[in-house]
């Protein structure tokens, strides 16, 4: 049992042991953690980070791909949570999640085309793309998908049917240099993967990550006027949530930006509307329980809110950017608070209580719920299975999944998808007009 803040301390999961096990300044897998503070006032919620330090020391595949640039900072973890110990466990599962997507091996993989592959491929055409006027700007680094492309194929599995299917590298792992031109078809991101002692769970905590960034990037494309949701009831948690972001000096504004897949989503607009530098941030949360989809979004911001404030913009023209800060800070800024009053001033209300709400948490019910869920709208998944050494030493599962036909989250500002169907579709079977290319959001996204 740990403390946690303004209540009962709460039931600690056996796996924390083995996590924190994996911090050590002298071979640890993480060689230290911390809590973050804001530079003006510190943190009324525990943030903490998990350094994994530079791991091109020890993967020669990520010190080819970073061509000399060490990793520190790049793939830590961090978390937010009501208590301090909980906080610091997470943010050392977060870092093994990174750390696992980053260790593969050239002998794991086959080099062919979609075409030589067959069916046991990836179908290239359901995966999202660039439209023709990305693919014609100078700054853009991908291109479109090409079943003649040749390009290195990792072994994963239907999460559909069960059986094996060849998946692209460069939508598993990260840290990864492209081999060739048909292997920038995608820009490597973290999105879709999930560490958990029950693979399961972990499975469908990934697919909720990947429904999650489609609703990210859905909401600002198309500028959809998202319901905001009333707090009618409140978990104790949740209270203490919104009471913490109050003494932050923050107003948050929650809405409702479950999609046509009916998985329950809250994204959360924060706004500091006193704050010289960064005003107005974003977070969004995928959970198939919408109370706890709602705590996560606080959380979140918690972290987000230390990093933003934390960062000095690198980049300033949108089309160059890459970095998932770059985004961010440029979008926090008081001059463009303007940008979020497609959301802000939503005539649309609802509930939380609304949400809706199936009667399973985790594990293979959890698992099969969401997996029906996208097969009812004609959508396949995927998965790789990434449980490293370290991973299995303590009982972990660590998996990446992929579900081509849903939207993905981009940082790079010259190339967010914009020529695939469903950023054009969904909309209208969520009820919302759909904006064409050219009237879609010309604001860079500032999900961080």
């Amino acid at each position: 049992m740990t403390e946690t803040l303004g209540g009962p301390p709460r039931p600690r999961p056996p796996v924390a042991d083995a996590l924190e096990a994996m911090v050590s300044p002298l071979g640890g897998l993480v060689g230290s953690t911390s809590r973050l503070l804001t530079p003006e006032t510190g943190a009324l919620l525990p943030v903490h980070a998990a350094a994994l330090g530079d791991t091109t020391q020890v993967l020669p595949a990520v010190a080819d791909a970073m061509r000399g640039r060490p990793t520190n900072g790049t793939i830590d973890g961090a978390a937010a949570s009501v208590d301090e110990r909980e906080a610091r466990w997470l943010a050392v599962a977060e870092a093994l999640e990174r750390y696992s997507s980053s260790v593969y091996s050239e002998d794991q993989f086959v080099w062919a085309t979609a075409a030589e592959l067959g069916d046991e491929a990836l179908d290239l055409d359901t995966v999202p793309s660039i439209s023709d006027a990305e693919a014609a700007h100078p700054a853009c680094p991908l291109v479109k998908p090409d079943k003649l492309a040749p390009m290195r194929w990792v072994r994963g599995l239907s999460l559909m049917t069960s059986k094996p299917a060849w998946i692209p590298v460069p939508y598993v792992y990260l840290h990864l240099r492209h081999a060739s031109e048909g292997e920038r078809l995608t820009a490597p991101i973290s999105t879709g993967c999930a560490a958990h002692t029950d693979v399961h769970t972990a499975l469908a905590k990934a697919l909720c990550e990947v429904i999650e960034r489609d609703a990210i990037v859905l909401t600002w494309l198309q500028r959809l006027p998202l319901p905001r949701l009333d707090l009618d009831r409140v978990s104790d948690e949740l209270a203490l949530l919104a009471r913490i972001a109050r003494e932050e000096q923050v107003v948050t504004h929650l809405f409702d930006a479950t999609t046509d897949l009916g998985v329950p989503t809250v994204y959360l607009v924060e706004v500091a509307p006193h704050h010289p530098a960064t005003r107005t941030r974003v977070t969004c949360a995928t959970d198939l329980d919408p109370y706890a989809a709602a705590e996560k979004v606080f959380r979140e911001a918690a972290s987000c809110r230390i990093g933003l404030r934390s960062r000095v913009p690198e980049r300033t023209d949108p089309m160059t950017f890459r970095d998932p800060f770059d985004g961010g800070t440029y979008m926090a800024a008081p001059e463009r608070a303007h940008a979020f009053d497609f959301l802000l001033d939503s005539p649309h209300r609802r509930s939380l209580s609304d949400l809706p709400a199936p009667e399973v948490a985790e594990g293979r019910p959890a698992l099969r719920w969401i997996l029906q869920r996208l097969r009812d709208h004609g959508m396949e998944a995927f998965a790789v299975d990434l449980t490293c050494d370290e991973a299995r030493d303590i009982g972990m599962s660590v998996v990446r999944v992929i579900v081509p036909r849903l939207m993905p989250l981009s940082f790079v500002g010259a190339a967010q998808y914009r020529g695939t169907p469903r950023l054009y579709e969904a909309p209208v079977a969520m009820g919302y007009p759909a904006h064409a290319e050219a009237d879609l959001n010309p604001w860079p996204q500032p999900f961080v």
